[in-house]
This record gives C-alpha cells, sequence and structure tokens, in this order.
C-alpha cells in the first residue's frame, strides 16, 4: 500500500474513457461514453470554454472523471448508464474526485437523457445532468440552484 496522494494526469482530447475497476470491459459502452465526450468537448470549445481532459489516478486502482470545464468551474464525468447502481458509483467518484478541482461543480454527461428519477437523484445531490438532442446538448441543474454554461 502506498501513501501517494491522488493527482491528476491530463490528457489530449483524442484520448479514450477511462478504464473503469470492477466493470467487464465494455466496449459498447466505452464507445458510447468517448463519442458523446468527444462532441461534448467540441461543444463546449466551440462555445469560447477552456475545456482539460484528465484523468484523476488513484491508489490501487484508476478512478477518474473525464473533463475540467475550467470556464464554467465543472468537472465533467460520461456515464453510459442511470441506474441505480451506476449512479451511486458516478456520484462516489465524481465526489471523491471534486476535492482536487475544488471548486467545481458536479455534472454527469449521459449517452441519452437520464430518466426522472435520475434526475430526481442528481438534483438530492446537486449534480447537473447533460446530455445530447440532435446537434446540442440539453442541461438539467439541480432545483436548489442554478448552473449555467
Amino acid at each position: 500500500m502506498t501513501t501517494d496522494r491522488p493527482h491528476v494526469v491530463f490528457l489530449a482530447p483524442s484520448d479514450p474513457a477511462r478504464p473503469q475497476p470492477g466493470r467487464a470491459n465494455d466496449g459498447e459502452a466505452d464507445r458510447s461514453e468517448d463519442a458523446v465526450l468527444t462532441a461534448y468537448l467540441f461543444h463546449l470549445t466551440a462555445k469560447g470554454h477552456r475545456v482539460l481532459r484528465h484523468r484523476v489516478v488513484t491508489d490501487p486502482a484508476l478512478a477518474s472523471t473525464d473533463l475540467f470545464d475550467a470556464t464554467a468551474g465543472e468537472l465533467v464525468m460520461a456515464c453510459h448508464r442511470s441506474h441505480y447502481r451506476a449512479l451511486v458509483t458516478a456520484y462516489g467518484v465524481i465526489s471523491d474526485c471534486e476535492r482536487l478541482f475544488s471548486p467545481a461543480h458536479r455534472a454527469l454527461l449521459f449517452t441519452m437523457e437520464p430518466g426522472p428519477v435520475a434526475r430526481e437523484f442528481l438534483s438530492h445531490h446537486k449534480i447537473i445532468a447533460i446530455w445530447p438532442e440532435g446537434e446540442t446538448f440539453v442541461r438539467a441543474a439541480p432545483a436548489a440552484e442554478a448552473c449555467g454554461a
């Protein structure tokens, strides 16, 4: 066991989404996350945002978020699924990684619109939901605060 602190490794915009500990090699989910991350990265940069790709390296495994929108102060993590277990896992990872980017708003980037139960979960935990719709992205800010980008 090492005592190294978690640290951030910055990536090129074309680097793939992170491997996820405990998840079988799910190529379809990884490709979906890569595609939505790439589209969102280009969407933000086209709007003039300064966006950084990164991985947060932890011990003993790799936990990660995917983007930091420095302009909006948002820490973004791609999430292929929006069922309860996936939301709880994503909540834990993004909440832990947030301390390295503080202060930051937390956002989950979905490959499709999350359902009402998922959106209620995210709103309660003050996490922005983002998903693609046509050629743009839709945002659902937590009910208690107004977040915009």
